[in-house]
């Protein structure tokens, strides 16, 4: 098992994702940036700054003593941040345990509210926790963020006015991860086990609803391929990952991979090579699943990562997707931010 940096942060990190570059499109930039969320005594989001291995020096082994990241600024959040979502380099999405979803703004260096609304309430009228949001993949100002949450619904919100949004019941028990495949679609996994889609222009009805029916699995995430929206991976409360192939939505085909020992937190597709799954667990570990080859008789390839003073779940992760070096980060909680870098195309440090 190889082993990642760990750097204390003296927080429960319950969520972090990668910021776009600040240069454009080209990544030129010699600092990387994340943005972290925590929860429990310290409910926060922290803008963070890291040297960029794409400029390092190979001749130049890494410093003991250096910090794997630096804190940038910091502002309190509204509840505990239970996901967060990139809408583009100087605007973030965060969902909370009060059932809002709130945006922020990245100006100067700083992070600053700047609107949120409740979207998920239980039928008492209490606020349900928001467990998961994902932005829509389109390149326009009436995008929407769809959340989801322990009221067993789904929120739209449009980024452009909070206040005009819609939610619909789409399951009895909690939702517990949402993705979009497509602009117009979005998956939903639930802690019974199914998945279900939607068509955004029929929103209150599934289209389709998907169970591996040899095992009764509580499904904790999910997440869509980056460029075949037929695939799907849900990771579960067994340490298990299936990975699903729904072209043929009335016999869709899940293949299982147990990975973990226990509860997958979060699973990504690796986005510089597809065929790795990254996911994160309650057993202290990250994996990372050849799930794909060439050559279909070859073995899949598992590595884990693990951190000798990380004891505890690792809850999130990101793998940077502008760097040409492999990049990940994520939080765990036991108060730490962890961090992995490959060179190599193929992962090797994995």
């Amino acid at each position: 098992m190889n082993t990642l940096q760990v750097q204390p942060v003296a927080r429960k990190v319950t969520s972090v994702c990668w910021l776009p570059p600040r240069a454009g499109q080209a990544y030129t930039d010699t600092e990387l940036y994340f943005v972290t969320g925590s929860s429990a005594r310290h409910k926060e989001l922290v803008l963070w700054t890291t040297d960029n291995p794409d400029f390092e020096s190979e001749s130049e082994p890494p410093s003991e003593e250096k910090a794997l990241a630096t804190l940038v600024a910091k502002v309190t959040h509204d509840g505990d941040v239970h996901d967060i979502a990139v809408v583009s380099a100087d605007v973030i999405a965060t969902a909370s345990s009060y059932g809002t979803i709130s945006i922020y703004d990245i100006q100067n260096n700083s992070l600053k509210l700047r609107e949120s609304v409740t979207a998920h309430r239980f039928a008492s009228g209490e606020p349900a926790v928001s467990t998961a949001l994902e932005v829509q993949p389109v390149n326009s100002s009436d995008a929407e963020i769809a959340s989801c949450g322990e009221d067993g619904r789904i929120a739209y919100v449009p980024l452009a006015r909070l206040d005009a949004l819609q939610a619909y019941e789409v399951d009895s028990t909690v939702v517990t991860g949402v993705c979009w495949p497509t602009p117009a679609q979005v998956a939903a996994s639930t802690r019974s086990g199914q998945i279900k889609l939607f068509d955004r222009r029929s929103p209150a009805e599934a289209s389709a609803v998907f169970a591996d029916q040899t095992k009764n699995y509580s499904f904790e995430c999910i997440t869509s391929h980056p460029s075949q929206s037929f695939r799907l991976a849900t990771g579960t409360d067994t340490g298990a990952v299936l990975l699903w192939d729904i072209r043929n939505p009335k016999k869709p085909v899940a293949e299982v991979f147990s990975v973990h020992e226990s509860n997958v937190w979060k699973v990504r597709y690796h986005p510089a090579d597809s065929s790795k799954i990254v996911t994160c667990s309650e057993d202290a570990s990250i994996a990372i699943t050849q799930w794909s080859s060439d050559k279909p008789s070859a073995p899949r390839d598992r590595h884990h990562l693990s951190g000798f003073f990380n004891a505890l779940s690792i809850g999130c992760l990101d793998v940077c997707p502008y760097t040409r070096t492999n990049l990940l980060v994520a939080g765990s909680d036991s108060g730490n931010i962890l961090m992995a870098k490959s060179a190599s195309t193929e992962f090797s440090l994995f």
